[in-house]
């Protein structure tokens, strides 16, 4: 599967961190800064592609990469 120009440049993010929050991409990302309900949506499709996955931390969840960089 495929990620979209938008999902690989939040993907390069997440890679980046290894492990990051939500508000923590928002700052990650360079002005203009998408909405927090784009981010959303992207990372819930890759979530849908098996490109990232979560950990629940009370409300907030943690976004880590499941597939490495270089595959």
């Amino acid at each position: 599967m495929k990620l979209s120009k938008s999902e690989e440049q939040l993907m390069e993010l997440i890679w980046q961190q290894d492990k990051v929050f939500m508000k923590d991409i928002i700052e990650l990302y360079p002005d203009p800064k998408p909405a927090p309900t784009t981010i959303a949506t992207l990372l819930k499709r890759m979530q849908d592609k098996g490109f990232v996955g979560y950990e629940l931390f009370g409300n907030s969840r943690r976004y880590f990469p499941i597939i490495k960089k270089e595959n």
